[in-house]
C-alpha cells in the first residue's frame, strides 16, 4: 500500500510538470481527527462580508481615497515618442494597481502641458473637474533618463522631486514606487519581480509580465519555484540527475547549493532568514517537511506522521518561526502550521473539501490558499487570527497564490483563458490581470 501511494504520488510530481495540478493531490480515506487545536473556519458565505469589509480599507476603491492626478511626461529632445508612449502608460498602469489613490481620468486634464514646476498652475488641477489632491508629472530628458514631481495642490507643496535613469519601463516603475513610498510609507511593488514554470524551465519577469527571461536552462523538468523574500536567490525542483532534488541558485544565475536525496523532494520555500522548508520522502515512508540551510545542507525533519501526505511548506514572513503546510493526516488535505523548530504542531484551517499551496503574507496577518470545497479549485484568503475567509476568485480554475512583498496583491496560475496562465489581483479579488501569455503556471512574487 506504502509504495503504490508513494509511486502514485511520484506520477503526480511529474505531471504537475507539465500541467501543474496542485501540489497536494492524495486523498485517504477518512480517519480519526487529530487531537489538535485549529481554527474552525466558517463558510466562506458566513465571513465574507466583514473580511470583505476589512480587506477593502487594504486597497483604495475608484472614487474614494486621495484623488491623484498623472500628467503625461513631456519631452526635453527630439526622437522620445516611442519612449514617452511607453514611459507614460507604464506609470499610469504601475499607479493604478497599485491601489494607494483614486486616479483622475486624464479626459478631464487641462490643456496645459505640465513638463516641470514653472508650468504647474496649482488652481487648475485643485478645482473643477479635475478635483485632484495630487498631481504627479514631469519630462523625459532623454531615452534613458527622466525627472519626475510631485506636488500637493491644496497646499501647494512639492512632496517629490526625483532623477530616473533606464529603460523608460524601468524608469517609470521607480518612480511609481516612489510615489507609493512617499503617499503610504511602504515599498511600491512596481520593481518586484515574479518566477513562475513555462515550459520545462523556470523563467523571471517583471510583475506587471514584461521582460520575461529564462532562469534555469536544466534540459530537464524544473518546477516549483521559491523566490527569497529579498529576490536574491531562487529554489526550485529540477530532474537533471533523475530524482527531483531542490537546487539553489544566486542573483547572478550560478549554483550555490543543492540537495542529493533519493525518493521524492518537492515544493521548496525560502524562509526570511535565508533556510529552506520542503518536502520530501528522503527517509522513506510518508511525505514530511524538513528545513535546511540555504545551501540544502544539515536537512532536519519537523514532522513524523505514518500513512500520510505532507507538503506545500511555506514560511509566516513576518516571524520566520512558523510553517504552514499541507497535510492529509485526517482525511482531506488541509492547512496545518508547525513551528520551524518542530513544536506546536496543530491544525490551522479545517473547511472540508481539498486545501492546497497555502500562502502567507508577507505581514503575516491573511494566508492565502486554494480550495474546492464548492465546485473548481479558486483562491481563498483567510484571516489568520480569526479564521474568516474570503473567496477571491470565481471564474475558471485558479491555484497556487503567492502575495507581493506588500502584502496587498496575489499572483496566481489560472486556466480562465483556456491554459495556464499567470495572473494577479488585488487582495479583496478585484482588479485581475493576466500576465503571462505563453503559458505560465506556479507563481513566486518577491522583490
Amino acid at each position: 500500500m506504502r509504495s503504490a501511494i508513494l509511486i502514485a504520488f511520484v506520477i503526480t510530481i511529474i505531471s504537475s510538470a507539465l500541467i501543474f495540478l496542485p501540489e497536494a493531490r492524495a486523498r485517504r480515506p477518512q480517519e480519526s481527527e487529530p487531537q489538535a487545536s485549529q481554527i474552525q473556519a466558517s463558510q466562506p458565505q458566513e465571513s465574507q462580508e466583514d473580511l470583505g469589509k476589512r480587506i477593502g480599507t487594504v486597497i483604495v476603491a475608484p472614487g474614494s481615497g486621495p484623488a491623484l492626478a498623472v500628467a503625461d511626461f513631456q519631452p526635453r529632445a527630439g526622437g522620445l515618442d516611442a519612449s514617452l508612449g511607453t514611459y507614460n502608460d507604464t506609470l499610469w498602469n504601475d499607479l493604478k494597481f497599485a491601489g494607494v489613490a483614486n486616479l483622475v481620468g486624464k479626459s478631464l486634464y487641462p490643456k496645459t502641458l505640465l513638463a516641470d514646476p514653472a508650468t504647474l498652475k496649482y488652481e487648475e488641477w485643485a478645482d473643477d473637474p479635475v478635483k485632484s489632491d495630487y498631481v504627479a508629472f514631469g519630462n523625459l530628458t532623454g531615452a534613458n533618463t527622466a525627472q519626475g514631481f510631485l506636488y500637493d495642490v491644496k497646499t501647494r507643496q512639492q512632496l517629490l522631486s526625483a532623477a530616473m535613469s533606464g529603460e523608460p519601463r524601468e524608469m517609470a516603475h521607480q518612480f511609481a514606487d516612489q510615489i507609493v513610498r512617499l503617499l503610504t510609507g511602504q515599498e511600491g511593488i512596481a520593481e518586484s519581480k515574479i518566477a513562475y514554470v513555462a515550459g520545462h524551465e523556470i523563467y523571471k519577469m517583471d510583475y506587471d509580465g514584461y521582460g520575461s527571461k529564462a532562469i534555469t536552462r536544466d534540459g530537464s523538468i524544473a518546477v516549483f519555484p521559491s523566490l527569497s523574500p529579498d529576490g536574491k536567490r531562487l529554489a526550485y525542483v529540477s530532474y537533471r540527475d533523475s530524482n527531483p532534488n531542490i537546487y539553489i541558485r544566486g542573483e547572478d544565475g550560478l549554483l550555490i547549493g543543492s540537495t542529493r536525496f533519493k525518493g521524492t523532494t518537492t515544493s521548496p520555500a525560502i524562509g526570511p532568514d535565508g533556510r529552506i522548508a520542503f518536502a520530501s520522502s528522503k527517509d522513506g515512508g510518508s511525505m514530511e517537511i524538513y528545513i535546511a540551510n540555504g545551501d540544502g545542507s544539515n536537512a532536519k525533519k519537523l514532522t513524523s506522521t505514518r500513512n500520510a501526505v505532507n507538503i506545500s511548506p511555506r514560511w509566516n514572513p513576518k516571524t520566520g518561526r512558523e510553517i504552514a503546510f499541507i497535510s492529509d493526516r485526517g482525511g482531506s488535505p488541509r492547512v496545518y502550521v508547525i513551528g520551524s523548530d518542530g513544536s506546536n504542531e496543530r491544525a490551522l484551517l479545517s473547511m472540508g473539501g481539498h486545501m492546497d499551496s497555502p500562502s502567507w503574507s508577507p505581514d503575516g496577518r491573511f494566508l492565502a490558499f486554494a480550495w474546492d470545497g464548492d465546485g473548481p479549485f479558486n483562491i481563498y484568503v483567510a484571516d489568520v487570527a480569526t479564521g474568516q475567509t474570503l473567496k477571491l476568485t470565481r471564474e475558471g480554475r485558479n491555484e497556487n497564490p503567492t502575495w507581493s512583498p506588500d502584502s496587498r496583491h496575489i499572483a496566481f496560475q489560472s486556466n480562465r483563458s483556456g491554459r495556464w496562465e499567470i495572473w494577479a489581483m488585488h487582495i479583496d479579488g478585484s482588479e485581475p490581470r493576466q500576465l503571462t501569455r505563453g503559458g505560465g503556471r506556479a507563481p513566486s512574487w518577491s522583490r
